[in-house]
């Protein structure tokens, strides 16, 4: 447990990722699922460690290597191929 006592400014951040963030998530991919289905939604998992690259790039300043750049382009040819009509 902390030393001190949590501020409330901590608190207000856990509350707002918590209930805010993960719950507009989970409200927009149930949306998804009920729109195109499990399956096909399923791939919107496999963009989280692009976008997470993506945010250390833009907001970290974390440097972006070749092997980053094929990887992302992997993902996203893959989602972009499996997110085809039949």
């Amino acid at each position: 447990w902390p030393a001190g006592a949590v501020s409330a400014q901590a608190w207000g951040s856990a509350i707002g990722l918590g209930v805010l963030c993960t719950g507009l998530a989970f409200i927009y991919f149930y949306g998804l699922i009920h729109r195109i289905g499990a399956a096909r939604t399923s791939t919107v998992t496999y963009l989280v460690p692009l976008f997470g690259a993506l945010f250390a790039w833009v907001f970290l300043g974390e440097p972006v290597t070749l092997a980053m750049l094929l990887a992302g382009a992997l993902i996203l040819g893959s989602v972009a191929i499996s997110q085809r009509a039949r």
